[in-house]
């Protein structure tokens, strides 16, 4: 056996007439972006979310606590309310996560333009939470991330009183979020444009380590200018309209071809 999921996008006729083709189709954009967030080693066992606004509606797809990333399947999601109730738990014999569910309804409810958003632990990810003050630009990379905002470590995320001051710590235009001492997060109108701000940002984070910066303040001469990345952020926006969906495509058809059946709704 080659232990490859074949029913990774397994949405049955039955469960697609039930769930409708737009939330079928959210479904198997999510489940693919939780096995590219394993397959790019951003994942912390179980922990972390992605949630996706079920299209027209109040709804969000969550991934079920107690599945492995590698696991999640696109009719596994677990379906809450802004409230925390469960509409649909899915497929699978798991509920969600509270601390997701509180992090994520506060953003999802506090910025309407974030459909999607993603929570990673990842490695870079923490050290520079752990270490940086205020991440300033220092490569090509950096472009696709400003403005960074930031939210203090409060402990374990489960009290409703954090959804104030998270939604407020992370108000619009901003769509990366530096949790400190926690870890990287990310919205986007799409859940592809939520995962290619999370690879800047996670690429920039290892910038940060690869250079030393962890240990020291960036050098002012290594530091780019902000001409240069408002300059930059104009001459870009017109290829991140859609940001991330020519990547998030690529790499779906890379999953694929190596025989998971992601159910990604390819034009």
């Amino acid at each position: 056996s080659s232990g490859i999921n074949a029913e990774y996008g397994d949405i049955t006729p039955t469960l697609r007439k039930m769930w409708g083709r737009g939330e079928s189709e959210a479904r198997c954009k999510l489940a693919t972006a939780y096995r590219l967030t394993h397959f790019f080693g951003w994942d912390d066992l179980v922990y972390g979310h992605l949630t996706l606004r079920v299209p027209d509606s109040e709804h969000l797809l969550i991934n079920p606590f107690g599945m492995h990333y590698n696991e999640i399947t696109a009719s596994s999601l677990v379906k809450i309310d802004l409230a925390g109730n469960v509409i649909d738990k899915g497929t699978s014999n798991f509920s969600f996560q509270r601390t997701g569910y509180v992090i994520h309804s506060s953003i999802h409810e506090n910025r309407p333009d974030l459909k999607a958003l993603m929570h990673i632990h990842s490695r870079a990810g923490v050290g520079v939470a752990c270490s940086v003050d205020k991440i300033v630009p220092v490569c090509q990379h950096s472009v696709f991330i400003e403005p960074v905002s930031y939210h203090p470590f409060r402990g374990i995320v489960t009290e409703e009183e954090e959804k104030l001051e998270l939604a407020e710590n992370f108000a619009a235009p901003s769509k990366c979020l530096l949790m400190r001492n926690h870890g990287l997060l990310t919205g986007g109108e799409t859940i592809e444009e939520a995962f290619f701000r999370m690879y800047m940002f996670h690429t920039v984070c290892q910038a940060y380590i690869d250079a030393g910066y962890t240990h020291r303040p960036v050098p002012a001469e290594k530091t780019v200018s902000q001409s240069i990345v408002a300059k930059s952020v104009e001459a870009a926006s017109g290829q991140t309209g859609s940001a991330g969906l020519l990547d998030f495509r690529a790499l779906a058809r890379q999953l694929d071809r190596a025989g998971y059946e992601t159910g990604y709704p390819y034009p």
